[in-house]
């Protein structure tokens, strides 16, 4: 090397980068970064609503599915008490019939003896 060119990058300044490129592939990089992170934010703040939403609907839906339940519970008990009333009374017109049958045949049996 020789004293002028040792010379002139000593009285130089100093630059650390001055590529044109660089700085295009920077900014670049840098507006796809604040892009995504844009979209990943409103991706969020969208799906955020549409749980809350989701959420309220199916609050909503449990409370109609309790009430049926409610009902459809009362429904079966009033059933249930009108099988057992019907039970009962089916049990007493049986021997209520059961009855009249002996004394249908003690009718019958009575006549036949006042015939001879």
């Amino acid at each position: 090397m020789s004293t002028a060119t040792t010379h002139r990058l000593a009285s130089a300044q100093l630059e650390l980068v001055s590529d044109a490129r660089t700085r295009a592939r920077l900014r670049a990089t840098l507006v796809i970064v604040l892009l995504g992170l844009s979209a990943f934010v409103a991706a969020r703040v969208i799906t955020g609503d549409e749980i809350a939403s989701s959420r309220y609907r199916l609050q909503q839906e449990n409370a109609e599915l309790r009430s049926s339940v409610a009902r459809l519970t009362a429904e079966l008990e009033l059933e249930r008490a009108t099988r057992a009333a019907l039970d009962r009374q089916v049990t007493e017109l049986n021997q209520r019939s059961t009855d009249l049958e002996r004394q249908l045949a003690f009718v019958q049996a009575q006549k036949g003896a006042n015939r001879r």
